[in-house]
């Protein structure tokens, strides 16, 4: 089902002035703003009422509900009442935009947006004019959107791109006063990260397409065309916003009566600098499900991943052109198929793209044995010209990593420039998602307890214990006072997990930036990924980088043709590093 509507408002008048309506217009037994209420409901649910208002544009023309919006001519003073109502009419396409309507329906809250169904229109008053309402992002502590409901409104300052994940499926981004960061990644769990919440709401508006139509094409933003060379990151700039407050189970969004104006400000990076011939670069890289389907009686369709062969190439030349450019001597990876090491399998396919394009050849670390039994597994490349694997490559499978959570893979390597030797263990735990059902015997400990943290918290502090404890016992057998862990924790720099390693003396490596991220999540961004050391390897590090080349770009840009018509799948796709993942590479460079 598309989830925008289509707004019909050729015809709108950017007016200034209200008219009187005739007098042979029929009384009305409510305004506007009384159906509304001050609530998230109207109060006069299931009553019949009859209004007046200002036709603002046709809604729904090609869907199951067409409709008019109505605005109120002359508003109340109370802020907290919206004046705009959602009038169900199945010949809408007659009414024009400024006409002014005496209409009668029964209240009724259609996807949370309060609305007249059962209408008739009692009589065609004349004209009015009307005048969006100015407003600034954030909106006061008081109010939300709510209040502004079906009403025609324009805002004032620029607004940045905070997501672009629906801009394909659905036509529609986010749009906020700033870059919105996820609660927990700079506040602490609980009462800070709900305000922080809170004040978020009130500084997003999703801006539709207005159209009614799944996968559109022409896509509708940026105005400049959107293609595998001109992107629309978030962070990127919007001007001239104006349009109509519709809300329904998605939440509020602008209908758009301009359009709007696109200007780049968030340019996409350039490649990290070249590791120096005395450095060590560590990095960890999350491929999104690099799937081969090696293995299977036939290789597609694979459990997650790509599709089939087209799709695989594709997925493979974004992420090798990515690896290239990262220059790192040791490369965790993340969300590879647990398939086993050998020709055809997920990591030696991706090793061998990788090597076809490297100077210096990287090899992996082979376990004896699969690492665990999830579709997924994580593993490390390393480059044999800089470094040497030494002592054994080792994997925890035991609780808590039978379960939820991928097995830490961890290797000792001696760095040829230095003849220092350092441990890295690349780690992938439960995510957030799949929450526990009511009755599990984990439900009460491991659900979402509404402090920002979402649900598997406790799974995640149990799973960074056991990584602990298991790193103290030298699972390579090799004793080093450099020692690193990395990897998609599935937890902010501010949740427990992350803050449980600090105190056990970890050291938590980032760039010096409060808004650091790798992961844009319904509009905030933050960082999953994390990299942290002991203390003598932190004293070593000279530089530490989030490379941001996936997180703020549009999910279309990714190597799938899924929901896209043929003219896209070309135009959308090019062979570079951009939206090779959904989550950006982090890296730390060291200097002995």
């Amino acid at each position: 089902m598309k989830k925008s509507l289509w707004l019909s408002l050729g015809s709108l008048l950017l007016l200034t002035a209200c008219q009187q309506a005739p007098v042979s217009c029929e009384a009305a037994s409510h305004s506007i703003a009384q159906v509304q209420g001050g609530g998230l409901e109207s109060p006069l649910l299931g009553q019949q009422v009859s209004i007046q208002g200002v036709v603002l544009g046709v809604v729904y023309a090609d869907g199951p509900m067409p409709g008019l919006m109505l605005q109120s001519q002359v508003p109340d003073q109370d802020p907290l009442t919206a004046e705009g109502i959602f009038v169900a009419l199945n010949n809408a396409g007659q009414y024009q935009v400024g006409q002014l309507l005496s209409v009668r329906g029964t209240v009724a809250e259609v996807e949370q947006l309060t609305s007249l169904i059962d209408v008739e229109v009692l009589n065609d008053c004349g004209k009015a004019e009307l005048a969006p309402l100015s407003l600034t992002l954030p909106l006061p502590a008081e109010l939300s959107w709510e209040a502004y409901e079906g009403m025609w409104l324009r805002i004032e300052q620029p607004l940045v791109v905070t997501d672009s994940y629906n801009l394909g499926r659905y036509g529609e981004i986010m749009l906020a006063d700033q870059r919105l960061m996820v609660p927990t990644q700079v506040a602490t769990p609980g009462a800070a990260a709900q305000q922080l919440a809170a004040e978020n709401d009130r500084r997003s508006i999703l801006l539709d397409d207005g159209r009614y139509q799944q996968n559109p094409d022409p896509l509708p933003y940026p105005d400049t065309g959107l293609s595998a060379y001109n992107s629309l990151r978030v962070g990127d700039q919007v001007l001239n916003i104006e349009g109509i407050l519709h809300q329904d189970e998605r939440g509020y969004r602008l209908l758009p009566t301009a359009k709007p104006r696109f200007i780049t400000t968030n340019a996409r990076p350039a490649a990290p600098d070249k590791t120096a011939s005395d450095e060590l670069r560590i990095a960890s890289y999350n491929v999104l499900n690099f799937f081969t389907g090696h293995g299977q009686e036939n290789a597609f369709p694979t459990r997650r991943g790509a599709r089939n062969a087209a799709e695989l190439a594709r997925q493979q030349a974004k992420l090798v052109e990515a690896l290239l450019a990262l220059d790192a001597d040791i490369i965790g990876l993340l969300e590879l198929e647990n398939n086993g090491y050998a020709e055809g399998s997920a990591s030696a396919t991706l090793l061998a793209a990788l090597n076809a394009r490297s100077s210096e050849p990287y090899q992996q670390v082979v376990l004896a044995d699969a690492p665990g039994s999830d579709d997924i597994k994580v593993g490390l490349f390393y480059r044999a010209s800089r470094v040497t694997a030494v002592g054994q490559a080792a994997s925890q499978t035991a609780a808590p990593f039978t379960r939820l959570h991928r097995p830490p893979v961890a290797q000792s390597f001696r760095h040829h420039a230095s003849e220092q030797v350092v441990t890295v263990a690349i780690n992938h735990f439960k995510s957030k998602g799949s929450c526990p059902r009511t009755g599990n015997a984990d439900y009460a400990a491991q659900r979402d307890q509404g402090d920002g943290q979402a649900c598997w918290n406790a799974a995640r502090v149990e799973a960074a214990t056991a990584l602990h404890q298991w790193l103290a016992t030298t699972p390579t057998g090799v004793t080093t006072a450099y020692q690193l862990i990395m990897g998609d924790f599935n937890a902010y720099r501010q949740e427990d997990p992350i803050r449980w390693f600090e105190q056990q003396g970890w050291q938590y490596l980032d760039d010096g930036k409060a808004a650091s991220y790798s992961f844009v999540f319904r509009g905030q961004s933050g960082s999953l990924d994390h990299l942290l050391t002991t203390p003598a390897l932190a004293e070593k590090m000279v530089s530490f980088t989030h490379w941001p080349i996936n997180a703020d770009e549009p999910v279309l840009l990714d190597y799938s043709t899924r929901f896209k018509p043929a003219s896209q799948r070309e135009q959308l796709f090019a062979p570079n590093p951009y939206r090779s993942s959904d989550h950006d590479p982090i890296l730390a460079t060291f200097r002995f």
